[in-house]
């Protein structure tokens, strides 16, 4: 009775401790270094988050009730965190034009990026690019690139690592950004250049840039309609 007793004091202490944060940076350092894939021609454009998650969440470790006991979040917004790694995987290719300068404007939408732990390690992350021609904003490539891994953790709990799984986290992000960066098909479209413009379809492509740019979230519908406005006068 007494060690009854025990047990469920000391378990209600911990679940009443609640969890800590622990602020991350998905150091691009853990990427591998890259070959030169082509010349400086593609800008850095919006990195959007589609997560169902906070802005900043990535994951946590979590107890056998599937409390969180520990959290990782990104110290700045998840989706500018991802831009910053893009750009560095881009500069690590020679691909990255300045603003203005490119012929191309590569964009990513975060569908999933996470980890957790109760027992095992485990992370996800999924990106869907878009490369689009500076000019005409048609669309000149899409992707969904995917990665995930799993490991055995030691111990779970309040035993577990949190840079550990900060680790596996990064690694998974980075193996994503490699796939991505380093398809034959994206190359090819950016070695083809941007297709001939016809001008009678510039007009609705434009309006579809912006549309997408709506079902997005990146503008509202106030700003969507004020900027077709614009484009029809």
């Amino acid at each position: 009775m007494i060690i009854g007793r025990l047990a469920g004091f000391v378990l209600g202490g911990l679940l009443l401790a609640g969890c800590t944060t622990t602020p991350v940076t998905l150091d691009p350092a853990s990427s591998r270094d890259a070959a030169v894939a082509g010349e400086a021609n593609v800008e850095m454009g919006a990195v959007t988050d589609s997560r169902q998650h906070g802005a900043n969440w990535l994951g946590a470790i979590r107890g056998g009730f599937g409390n969180p006991l520990q959290t990782l979040e990104a110290e700045e917004p998840v989706s500018e965190v991802v831009r910053e790694q893009f750009i560095t995987g881009l500069e690590q290719r020679g691909m990255l034009a300045q603003e203005g300068e490119g012929e191309f404007i590569l964009e990513v939408d975060i569908e999933q990026l996470d980890s957790n732990q109760v027992m095992r390690r485990e992370a996800h992350s999924r990106l869907d690019v878009t490369l689009i021609e500076q000019g005409s904003r048609a669309i000149a490539y899409e992707n969904s690139v995917r990665s995930s891994n799993v490991e055995g953790g030691a111990g779970g709990g309040v035993f577990a690592s949190i840079e550990k799984l900060e680790e596996i986290l990064t690694r998974t992000l980075w193996e994503t950004i490699d796939e991505a960066l380093d398809d034959e098909r994206l190359h090819q479209s950016i070695a083809d250049g941007p297709a001939e413009a016809q001008p009678s379809s510039e007009l609705e492509a434009d309006i579809e840039a912006l549309r997408r740019l709506r079902d997005r979230g990146v503008i509202t519908e106030d700003e969507y309609r004020e900027r077709v406005l614009h484009l029809v006068d």
